[in-house]
């Protein structure tokens, strides 16, 4: 199987089953290392701490990882404009 390369809010909703596009998938994992980067900096050896980093690693992760393997593939233009405007909110 061919891959499609990274997939786009128009891409989920066309009936690949999947239902989130790698963009949002990126999105969100970026906004949830950000607030683990603040819970680390303000309370580095707390049981909310560490519960945050599991809860990341279980539900986040793996998919964050696989969508960001296949954004590493695009060519550079397509990638900084692709994640350029979902991180305008525009997809």
């Amino acid at each position: 199987m061919t891959d499609p390369g990274l997939t786009t809010a128009d891409d989920a909703n066309e009936g690949e089953g999947e239902g989130e596009s790698d963009l949002a998938v990126l999105v969100r994992a970026r906004q949830r290392l950000r607030e683990l980067v603040v819970q680390l900096e303000v309370a580095p050896f707390a049981e909310q701490t560490a519960e945050s980093m599991r809860a990341y690693l279980d539900e986040d992760a793996t998919q964050a990882s696989s969508a960001f393997a296949r954004w590493r593939r695009l060519p550079e233009q397509k990638r900084t404009g692709q994640v350029g405007q979902a991180l305008r909110g525009k997809s």
